[in-house]
């Protein structure tokens, strides 16, 4: 018996949201909370699925002779499995799928992108979407005797995106699947007129510029920001663009300095960013700055530090310092007004992968920082 295991990481993006999906660079982190899929091979022909964050145990699926999935289980969690049903017919479609007649049990793991302190749990905006694909779709493609597509990292976000992007309406920029598939801090831009994925790494933590991650303690749903917001673009597309170029002019602008190592003029553009997300939020009539949120940037405007959200806003946000002490004193100051500081460290991995025999309990020997 087999076990084929995959995890991805999550994301923040600390600048270059909304206007990534016209082109601009955006700056993105990929974050130690990981999403894990893990596929155990049974000796039988049943299919199943558990997923106890989303409430689900034992959904049996089938899988016919072209590899199309079938549910046999109850609406509900079928329901509940659709990311699982976009995943699986992306294989599919690039003939990566696992075929019929091999039974297994599928595990999935995002417990580490909800929030553990106290009787609340609640669902942080750290991309598990994004990074479940990710995991998913590996786990699945090694499973299926497919592990080399997992070399060419840029190659298998490119298929993801498809995936991923199915199910969230074709919205999204793929900035979240790009984290999960590279891991480290990126610039992540949608490139030329076919808007391909590139991606590069960036050094963390970035020269002479601190950071602390603070959380609202609300859930927000991204993919409903971004139907609102196509919805307001096609009524008011001047209004839009002229958001967009000004967003657009900052965060080049502040990649200009950040590669210059002027970390001065790096968190100077990130309050500019700040203010023209917070004027784009309230022409579209989105809440990008919840009211905490608006409470933590005057706090951050009195403490002389930068404050953004990150994403699509209301949940997550950055917080921007040249100087260690003067961020630490603005942490103690959050915490004593009861806000949610969430330690959050880099994930350099990106996808790790491996399978191992079920019989092993040793941890696997062929386990990479990426691929076996």
């Amino acid at each position: 018996m087999m076990e084929f295991t995959a995890s991805a990481p999550g994301k923040l993006v600390l600048l270059g949201e909304y206007v990534v999906l016209e082109g601009a660079p955006a700056l993105v982190l990929a974050v130690n909370r990981r999403a894990e899929a893990r596929i155990e091979t049974r000796e039988d022909d049943v299919c199943e699925v558990h997923a106890p964050d989303l409430g689900v145990s034992g959904a049996r699926m089938a899988v016919d002779n072209s590899g199309t999935l079938r549910w046999l289980c109850d609406e509900t969690s079928a329901a509940k499995l659709s990311l699982v049903e976009h995943v699986w017919q992306g294989l599919v479609r690039e003939k990566l799928a696992p075929q019929a007649g091999q039974g297994f049990s599928l595990h999935l793991d995002t417990s580490g992108f909800f929030n553990a302190d106290g009787a609340m749990r609640a669902k942080l905006g750290l991309g598990s979407s994004a990074a479940l694909t990710v995991a998913l779709a590996s786990a699945l493609a090694t499973f299926a005797g497919h592990t080399d597509v997992l070399t060419d990292r840029t190659q298998w976000l490119r298929r993801l995106l498809h995936m991923h992007g199915g199910w969230q309406g074709g919205r999204g920029s793929g900035v979240d699947v790009a984290a999960s598939v590279a891991g480290g801090l990126i610039r992540y831009q949608l490139a030329g007129r076919r808007r391909e994925p590139t991606f590069t790494q960036l050094p963390w933590p970035m020269s002479h510029v601190h950071c602390l991650f603070v959380w609202s303690g609300q859930s927000v749903s991204t993919h409903d920001f971004l139907q609102r917001l196509a919805q307001w673009r096609a009524s008011y597309a001047a209004d839009y663009a002229s958001h967009m170029n000004e967003l657009g002019a900052l965060s080049e602008a502040a990649f200009d300095v950040l590669y210059r190592e002027d970390a001065k003029s790096f968190i100077g553009l990130t309050k500019e960013y700040a203010l023209a997300l917070q004027q784009f939020g309230e022409a579209c009539g989105l809440e990008i700055y919840s009211p905490a949120q608006k409470k933590l940037a005057q706090m951050a405007s009195e403490a002389c530090v930068s404050y953004k959200p990150c994403g699509a806003g209301g949940d997550f946000g950055v917080v921007f310092a040249d100087d260690v002490e003067r961020l630490v004193t603005f942490e103690r100051a959050i915490v004593s007004a009861g806000m949610h500081v969430v330690p959050l460290g880099l994930d350099s991995d990106g996808i790790i992968s491996y399978m191992r025999q079920t019989r092993n309990l040793n941890p696997p020997e062929n386990a990479l920082n990426g691929f076996t």
